[in-house]
């Protein structure tokens, strides 16, 4: 365990404890940390003194004039797996500052402590992320994968399905806050990493190649949506061998793209129209939306409006409702979209193109 990277870290923590000046050296007795910056990289005589007897040192007025770099205070070993790693100062009275010490030491070696299982986990995370990243790349399992697996404690037996959570934030501290509270759902042999910026691959092992049951998905995204203040959306892929595991993947890609409910949480089997939009090039998308809505870009007003009356499935009563607003303003609204886009939401073929272009436009995010 190396305290180098962490001693300004231990330096903030113990300073917003007590006000006396602090000081962390290594074990060649070199200040590495201090409250006093001028003190860093200064030898000090006391914390050599500390590794060399492993016990701790009080510093008197007439043992500061004796030895190199010191200060008057008390100097107290630090221990990982009871080897000593480094030394804490606390700079001041005696009398005034010895109750805080051995305070100070637990605090401190807790920090060390935590900050070494914090890593151990990030390590095996990131092995476990390299593995499966390698595993879907590979399109088939090999001997060295199947070792790989066995040293993760990943089993590869039985069905595996992809399960994709997509977060509406961009943002690595909730993306790990969520992942951490979401592990405590799974079930033991399901392995949960987190996957690019905003993102969550979950990949769920079943013997009996039955789904997860919506209800249960369901219960992690509104606790998530509360705990976290996020938007979670889920898409699932379907069963499929180790061997096969990226078409569970790209499925469930797809998937969570589209939520034919608007629930957010999507089956690839239960897509259907979807399974055809996925096959449409970017560029057509963005032609089809040019031809249709394309006048209506610049009006969220209308087609915020419009989304909302597809949603609530053309009621007009509910999408003004919703939209609070008169049901007179909506038909109002209703005609300014047909006089702009030429396209009559009363008719089937243009209210369908009118729901294509409305898909096509969430996907390139105008609605969020």
């Amino acid at each position: 365990m190396n305290i180098h990277h962490l001693s300004k870290k231990i330096i903030q923590v113990i300073k917003s404890m007590i006000d006396e000046q602090i000081i962390i050296c290594d074990i060649e007795g070199i200040i590495i940390a201090s409250t006093d910056p001028d003190r860093v990289g200064n030898y000090h005589e006391g914390s050599a003194e500390v590794i060399k007897n492993k016990e701790q040192l009080i510093i008197t007025k007439e043992l500061a004039m004796k030895l190199k770099g010191v200060k008057t205070g008390i100097n107290l070993p630090l221990f990982f797996n009871k080897s000593i790693i480094g030394v804490i100062g606390i700079t001041g009275e005696i009398d005034k500052i010895k109750p805080f010490g051995e305070i100070v030491r637990k605090m401190t070696e807790l920090l060390i402590n935590e900050n070494y299982y914090n890593e151990q986990i990030e390590f095996k995370h990131r092995a476990v992320e390299s593995f499966l990243f390698d595993l879907l790349q590979s399109k088939r399992i090999n001997r060295p994968l199947m070792d790989r697996a066995e040293t993760l404690g990943i089993t590869l037996d039985g069905k595996k399905q992809v399960i994709l959570l997509s977060i509406n934030k961009e943002s690595s501290t909730i993306q790990k806050e969520v992942w951490q509270y979401i592990k405590d759902f799974i079930p033991e042999k399901d392995v949960l990493i987190r996957w690019g910026n905003n993102r969550l691959l979950w990949m769920h092992t079943n013997s009996t190649s039955k789904q997860i049951k919506a209800d249960y998905l369901k219960r992690i995204q509104t606790d998530c949506e509360n705990n976290f203040s996020i938007e979670l959306n889920i898409g699932i892929g379907d069963f499929a061998a180790s061997s096969d595991l990226y078409h569970s993947y790209e499925q469930a890609l797809t998937a969570i793209n589209y939520s034919p409910d608007n629930s957010g949480i999507s089956y690839h089997t239960e897509l259907q129209l979807e399974l055809c939009l996925q096959d449409i090039s970017d560029q057509t998308k963005k032609e089809f939306i040019r031809r249709t809505v394309g006048d209506l870009i610049n009006n969220r007003q209308l087609l915020e409006t419009l989304r909302v009356f597809l949603e609530e499935e053309l009621s007009h009563q509910k999408t003004a409702d919703r939209l609070f607003i008169h049901v007179n303003t909506l038909h109002y609204r209703l005609s300014r979209i047909q006089e702009v886009t030429k396209l009559d939401p009363k008719r089937f073929t243009d209210l369908a193109n009118l729901y294509l272009a409305i898909v096509f436009l969430e996907e390139h995010t105008i609605f969020h």
